[in-house]
C-alpha cells in the first residue's frame, strides 16, 4: 500500500518481512520517529505525556470519535516516519491498558492525572464468577468498534490502524482477581485458575479476530501496541503476573495459554518485561512458533545497552529481537548484535537527527545480499 507519509514504504516492508523470517535485506531494522521540520511544538504538544485534561473531559478524548481521529490524524501528518517505522493510528489507545478486561466485565476507570484506564476487579469467589468470554454487546466492545471504524475508513492511501492493547490473557485474569490473589490461587486453587485462564484466552483470540475483521475493511497490515509491521496475523503475548512465580509454576499452569496463542497467531512477539522476568525465558525460547522477545529492562534498572549478554542470549536462540531505546544507545547495540533478527525502536528530537541515525545504521551494517539466512 502506498501512503501519504511514508515515501519509502515499501522498502521498509521488504526490511521488515526480510526482519520477520530472521533474515536481512541491507541492514539491521530501525523504527525512529521525530516531530517533523517545523512541527516541534505541535508535536510536543501532542504526545505529551500527560495532557491537559480535565477528569470531566477525559472519557470523550479517549472515546469519541470526533476527537480521537483528528487529532491522530494530525500527530501522523507531523511525524517523521524513518527507517521501517510506519505511519499507523491507534483509535483505541494504547494507554487503555489491558482493555480486555473491560471487554469480558470489568468496571474500567480513565484517570486525568496517570491518563490511562485500569480495570477494577470482580472475581471474588472462584465458584461464583461471571462467564468470561466474547460478548458483542459488551459497551467498552461497541465503543471500540466505534472508534476502529471511524478510524479504519479514513486510513486508505495515508496511514495504517493499529489494535486496541488487548494484552495477555494472563494479565487480564489478574486485572479480573488481582495480581497478588491470583499468585496464591495458583498455589491453592490451580484448577479454577487454569480453567477461567482458557476462558479468557479464547475470548482474547475472538476480540482479536473481531478487532482485525473491523479494521481489514478499509485497510490491510497488522499493528500491536509495539509499532511493528507485518502482512500476516501478528500479535503481542504478555504475562508479567508471572514475576511473582516460579519457572515451575509458570511451565505448568501460564505456559501452555502462551503456546496457544502462539499456534492461533502466525507471528507472535512476547513483551519481557524486568528482571523478575527473566527466570522464565528459556521456557520462552523453547516454545518453537514464539517469533521473538522483546526486552524491557523495567522502572529503575539499567539502560538497554547493558544488557548485552542477555540479548545475545535471545539471538543466539533464532528469537527475533524487539528493543526499545535511546538515539545514544542503537550505536553500541549494533556493534554488539547480529544485524539479522534485530529491530531497534527510538526516538529523535528532530527530523535531521532521525535521518542521520537512519543513515549510520546503514554504514555500521555491511551490506549484504537480500534475504541471507541469519542462522
Amino acid at each position: 500500500m502506498q501512503l501519504a507519509y511514508k515515501a519509502d514504504g515499501e522498502r521498509a516492508q521488504q526490511r521488515m518481512e526480510a526482519w520477520w523470517e530472521g533474515e536481512i535485506v541491507d541492514r539491521a531494522v530501525i523504527l525512529v520517529r521525530a516531530p517533523r521540520t517545523g512541527h516541534e511544538a505541535e508535536y510536543a504538544r501532542l504526545t505529551a505525556e500527560n495532557p491537559q485534561v480535565s477528569e470531566d473531559e477525559i472519557r470523550a478524548w479517549f472515546t469519541d470519535p470526533d476527537q480521537v481521529i483528528p487529532r491522530q490524524e494530525r500527530l501522523v501528518e507531523i511525524t517523521y516516519w524513518g527507517g521501517e517505522a510506519m505511519p499507523v493510528i491507534f483509535p483505541m489507545a494504547t494507554r487503555m491498558v489491558a482493555i480486555l478486561a473491560a471487554f469480558v466485565g470489568c468496571p474500567y476507570q480513565l484517570h486525568a492525572p496517570s491518563h490511562t484506564g485500569w480495570a477494577e476487579p470482580i472475581i471474588d469467589d472462584w465458584n461464583d464468577r461471571p462467564p468470561l468470554c466474547f460478548d458483542p454487546d459488551n459497551a467498552w466492545w461497541q465503543t471500540a468498534q466505534r472508534l476502529l471504524d471511524a478510524g479504519a475508513r479514513r486510513a486508505p492511501g495515508r496511514f495504517y490502524v493499529g489494535l486496541p492493547d488487548l494484552n495477555g490473557p494472563t494479565e487480564i485474569l489478574s486485572r479480573l482477581r488481582d495480581p497478588q490473589r491470583l499468585a496464591i490461587d495458583l498455589l491453592e486453587q490451580p484448577e479454577a485458575v487454569v480453567q477461567a485462564l482458557d476462558e479468557v484466552n479464547e475470548a482474547w483470540y475472538r476480540y482479536f479476530q473481531a478487532c482485525i475483521g473491523t479494521i481489514h475493511q478499509w485497510v490491510g497490515g497488522y499493528f500491536t501496541w509495539m509499532g511493528l509491521w507485518s502482512d500476516r496475523p501478528s500479535a503481542d503475548l504478555q504475562s508479567d503476573v508471572s514475576c511473582l512465580i516460579s519457572p515451575r509454576m509458570f511451565e505448568t499452569l501460564l505456559l501452555p495459554a502462551i503456546e496457544q496463542q502462539t499456534r492461533w497467531v502466525e507471528r507472535t512477539i512476547y513483551h519481557l518485561d524486568g528482571p523478575d522476568a527473566v527466570r522464565h525465558l528459556d521456557l520462552l525460547l523453547d516454545l518453537p512458533h514464539l517469533d521473538g522477545i522483546q526486552w524491557v529492562p523495567g522502572a529503575g534498572a539499567p539502560p538497554m545497552s547493558a544488557w548485552i549478554r542477555l540479548l545475545r542470549r535471545i539471538q543466539s536462540r533464532n528469537k527475533r529481537l524487539v528493543l526499545y531505546c535511546e538515539a545514544h544507545e542503537v550505536e553500541t547495540l549494533m556493534e554488539h548484535l547480529e544485524p539479522e533478527g534485530l529491530l531497534l525502536n527510538t526516538h529523535c528530537a528532530s527530523q535531521a537527527q532521525a535521518e542521520d541515525l537512519v543513515q549510520q545504521v546503514g554504514r555500521w551494517t555491511a551490506p549484504k545480499q537480500w534475504l541471507i539466512p541469519a542462522w
